[in-house]
Order: structure tokens, then C-alpha cells, then sequence
């Protein structure tokens, strides 16, 4: 699962920029929740005073490490639950991508809130999958089919997490589409770094019929080498928590 997780299309450099100009961020101490492997945390890293990055899997951590900046000493891996582990305070900004949807809301929020500083942010970052891709739509009704989420649907996360007094927003922007090209076969793997669509979690029988179904739909969208291009665009959404 965490070596699929590298397989992800980047975030676009102007993700980084968008939260380095956030108050305070330059300079300060940010909290990574849900690193992952931690693109997100290696990329402000050079930036920052201090970077923590949980993560409640140790093989992610440990991918992470072997990345570019993995073992910058100004990086900090913690493994544990958000939810528990011990946390300095006095961020200038929390950071999280997906893995927030499944954080439990009610104890993490709070928990923000008490350990960022008065002008301090979470920042939510959405967007690593290709942005209005032509395959869209039957990549996603294969999601549906094949995702160990018996309850999976797409949702606002966003507008979720206000709906239920958990964020109060401040801002909200979206990075300049830009191209990105990759391999079928990776793009494919690349699913399988979500938790409801790991390998172990579907069984080698669903994983290699999922992967043969998605490879023949972006087939037609392949050139002779079997490369797909596409764009992406990340949306970055930043607010103060709620208790």
C-alpha cells in the first residue's frame, strides 16, 4: 500500500506556495496529519521551522524516510493515531489531505484548536487525482463497484466539515491546472494506496480485475507506450477549527 501511495500524481507547486503564504507558516511549525509518505510535509519542509508528520502506519513512515527530504533534521516522524499521539503546540498551520476523511471530527478538531497558535489555520488539500479526465465518469462507477467501502459515494468533504460546526472558513483557492503524464500501468497501481482499495483489503482475485477494467477504459486514452496525460489541480481550503 505505501509503495502504491508513491504512485500518486504530485500536488502542483502552486499548492505549496498557497500554504507557505498562509500567516505565520514561513518560519513557523506546521503539523502534518495523515502524512502518508509525507508529500506534503517534505515539500515545506525547506521552508519552515519545524515539520511534524503522523501517520498511524509504520510502512508508510518508512517510505516516507527513504524520500527526498524524508530525513531532513528539521522533519519529525511521529506514528500513532492524530487522535492520541503527543503533540507540541504552537503550530502555525495543520495540514491534511485525504486521509482527514477518515479522522474522527469530533476529537481532532478540538484537538487543532488547542494546539495552533491565535492566527493559526487547518489547511485541507484536495486534489492529486486528474482534473475533468474524459474517463472520469467510468473510473468512478469502477470505484463504486469495486471499493471495500460498502458505503462509498463521493462527497463534499468540505462543506462537510461545516455543516457539522467543525470549520469555520477563511479561504479557498484552486491551483492553475497543469499538465502531468504517467504510465497506465503506474496510474493504475496508484488506487491501490487507498485504504478501501489496498490490495489486502480487496484480495488479489477483486485487485486484478479491477486493474485489468481500468487499464482497458484508459487504453483508449494511452499513446503507443501506454501513456496517458492529463491535468491536475489542487484546491486548497484553509479555516480556523471548531470545538
Amino acid at each position: 500500500m505505501a509503495e502504491a501511495y508513491e504512485g500518486r500524481p504530485p500536488y502542483p507547486d502552486e499548492t505549496f506556495r498557497i500554504l507557505l503564504g498562509l500567516p505565520g507558516v514561513t518560519g513557523g511549525s506546521v503539523l502534518d496529519v495523515g502524512c502518508g509518505t509525507g508529500r506534503i510535509a517534505r515539500s515545506l519542509v525547506d521552508h519552515v521551522a519545524s515539520v511534524d508528520a503522523v501517520d498511524f502506519s509504520r510502512e508508510m513512515i518508512r517510505v516516507g524516510r527513504s524520500q527526498d527530504k524524508g530525513n531532513h533534521p528539521n522533519l519529525n516522524w511521529i506514528l500513532g493515531r492524530v487522535e492520541e499521539v503527543e503533540l507540541t503546540p504552537g503550530y502555525a498551520l495543520v495540514t491534511a489531505g485525504a486521509s482527514i476523511h477518515w479522522m474522527d471530527w469530533t476529537v481532532v478538531f478540538p484537538r487543532f484548536r488547542e494546539i495552533l497558535t491565535p492566527v493559526g489555520y487547518v489547511a485541507i488539500v484536495e486534489g492529486d487525482r486528474p482534473f475533468n479526465a474524459p474517463w472520469r465518469e467510468a473510473e468512478r462507477e469502477l470505484i463504486r463497484q469495486y471499493s471495500t467501502n460498502r458505503h462509498y459515494q463521493q462527497i463534499d468533504l468540505i462543506k462537510e466539515l461545516v455543516d457539522r460546526n467543525h470549520l469555520l472558513l477563511a479561504g479557498d483557492r484552486r491551483t492553475v491546472p497543469v499538465g502531468f503524464s504517467q504510465t497506465v500501468e503506474d496510474y493504475v497501481e496508484s488506487f491501490h494506496s487507498r485504504e478501501s482499495m489496498s490490495r489486502e483489503h480487496m484480495g488479489d482475485e477483486n485487485a486484478s480485475a479491477f486493474d485489468a477494467e481500468l487499464s482497458r477504459i484508459l487504453a483508449d486514452f494511452a499513446d503507443n507506450e501506454g501513456v496517458i496525460q492529463f491535468q491536475l489541480q489542487t484546491r486548497v481550503v484553509w479555516g480556523r477549527p471548531l470545538a
